[in-house]
């Protein structure tokens, strides 16, 4: 299997874009387009749990409402024989008193004592629906909060059902979203990814650096447009005994590749070669071979995923994915094993 350097630049820029903002869900390209090709279906799994979860409280809610009912009865039923009773024991104690023919002084005191229990016992008929309220005031607001909730499944269910799932279609919808805006992003980490995937199924002997970058302290001057490299970018370069190959993948529709409006990536492509050309040849050279210093040849190959343009074209080949295994294998080695290592340790 192929060595494979490096982390494919689309990907990492669509990583980045969904880390900027907050979308950690996903691991591989694979999971994102899962995620927007089953969106409705995730979607309609989400407001099918919250169904689900809905009809097992509304069910649990009807068993718990008749339970209180039934303790809220117990409980009035209770304390309102704790207050008869006491009523009685009060009506009790003051006809005794009322009954009792005593001196003066145990007169004086029986009076007192009457208008305590009297007093007593008026507050009991008086504040008697008050008090057996209050004693069952905690579990009157969890059936009054149990009769609202049946109330409202039972009249409005979809619309509670929304309201549940809100939290989570928001979130599903902001994902969609974000990753409806990188749809060019997520197109190219497809299309580099599959190429990946093909270049490993080519042997040891070849070395893929993903995203392949080279920034230059000296500028190098390309006169055939007249300006000066700083730095390129490669999509993926190559290594191989037969040379090095630039590839640049465009996971492009039949439209697009006829479209007037988007830029040939010929031109981006010659330019890598050239700068790269220039740093080998002056940080690399290989003089292994008794004629005299070789000269590395570097391919240019634009793999197109699954439409390219019609002709050929000067200085660059253009693939399809299924193309490209056939095409590389194609070239001869004219590297030795010690040239190939040293190529690959001063790029990798």
């Amino acid at each position: 299997m192929a060595r494979i350097y490096g982390t494919i630049e689309s990907l990492k820029s669509l990583k980045s874009e969904l880390d900027n903002n907050d979308i950690s869900r996903f691991n591989s390209v694979k999971e994102i387009n899962d995620f927007l090709s089953n969106y409705n279906s995730e979607k309609r799994t989400i407001l099918n749990d919250e169904s689900k979860k809905l009809d097992r409280e509304y069910f649990e809610t009807c068993t718990i409402l008749k339970k209180r009912k039934q303790e809220k009865a117990e409980i009035i039923n209770s304390e309102t024989e704790k207050i008869d009773s006491r009523i009685s024991e009060l009506h009790t104690k003051i006809d005794a008193i009322k009954s009792k023919d005593n001196n003066f002084l145990k007169k004086l005191l029986s009076i007192i004592k009457l208008y305590s229990l009297k007093k007593q016992s008026k507050y009991y008929v008086t504040n008697k629906t008050k008090l057996i309220s209050s004693y069952v005031k905690n579990i009157s607001r969890k059936i009054e909060n149990n009769e609202t909730f049946i109330r409202i499944y039972e009249t409005g269910k979809e619309s509670l059902i929304e309201n549940r799932a809100k939290l989570q279609i928001d979130k599903l919808e902001y994902t969609r979203n974000i990753l409806e805006s990188s749809r060019n992003l997520i197109s190219g980490a497809i299309g580099e990814n599959l190429v990946v995937k093909e270049i490993e199924k080519l042997s040891d002997d070849y070395v893929l650096i993903n995203d392949f970058n080279l920034r230059f302290s000296r500028p190098i001057f390309y006169k055939k447009h007249n300006q000066r490299i700083y730095s390129i970018q490669i999509d993926h370069l190559l290594i191989s005994k037969a040379g090095i190959f630039i590839i640049e993948t465009k996971n492009w529709s039949k439209s697009s590749v006829n479209s007037l409006s988007l830029r040939s990536p010929i031109e981006q492509i010659e330019r890598s070669n050239f700068a790269l050309y220039v740093f080998i040849s002056e940080n690399i050279p290989l003089y292994e071979h008794h004629w005299g210093e070789q000269r590395v040849p570097i391919r240019n190959l634009i793999v197109m995923i699954n439409n390219k343009p019609q002709g050929q074209f000067k200085y660059v080949s253009v693939k399809l994915l299924r193309e490209l295994n056939d095409y590389i294998k194609y070239f001869e080695p004219v590297l030795t094993d010690k040239q190939f290592d040293r190529i690959v340790t001063e790029l990798k």
